[in-house]
């Protein structure tokens, strides 16, 4: 039986992953889309169930950030397999995000992986800068065009 201290740092790899410049998509990188799109709808916390592939709020299940959510629980499938562990090992793995403090870009992210036998391992709270420029997410309605020509 594999020693389960072995999984203990990978939450901390499914944060650090998510977060790289390899899970870019067209404008910016993971940071840029949560911070952008929630500030566009006022969400201060949300999390992201990778093992599930959703987004609580579900207002920010948006495409750039749904498409990056397989490839981290593919990740936690590899070291399993690599550290002699059933496939079925974990049952569920989120990310739990929270909004900086206002007029700051940066995002504070922990992840919780949790076993079949309901031990979770929780990952290092990450501060996550935002860096790309300020671009807009979802496309206004009607009322905020009005608003802003009346402006």
């Amino acid at each position: 039986m594999p020693k389960v201290n072995r999984l203990n740092g990978l939450p901390n790899t499914i944060t650090q992953q998510f977060f790289s410049t390899t899970f870019y998509y067209s404008k910016g990188y993971m940071a840029d889309w949560i911070f952008n799109s929630a500030s566009e709808k006022n969400v201060n916390e949300l999390t992201l169930d990778f093992w599930n592939n959703t987004v609580e709020p579900n207002v920010l299940e948006i495409k750039p950030i749904l498409r990056q959510l397989p490839r981290l629980k593919e990740t936690v499938w590899k070291t399993l397999k690599s550290q002699n562990f059933e496939s079925d090992f974990i049952r569920s793995g989120i990310l739990k995000i929270k909004m900086g403090k206002t007029g700051y870009r940066y995002l504070y992210c922990k992840t919780i992986l949790t076993d079949k036998n309901g031990k979770e391992y929780i990952g290092k709270e990450y501060l996550e800068s935002v860096y790309e420029d300020k671009f807009q997410v979802f496309k206004p309605n009607l009322i905020q065009v009005i608003k802003k020509f009346i402006e």
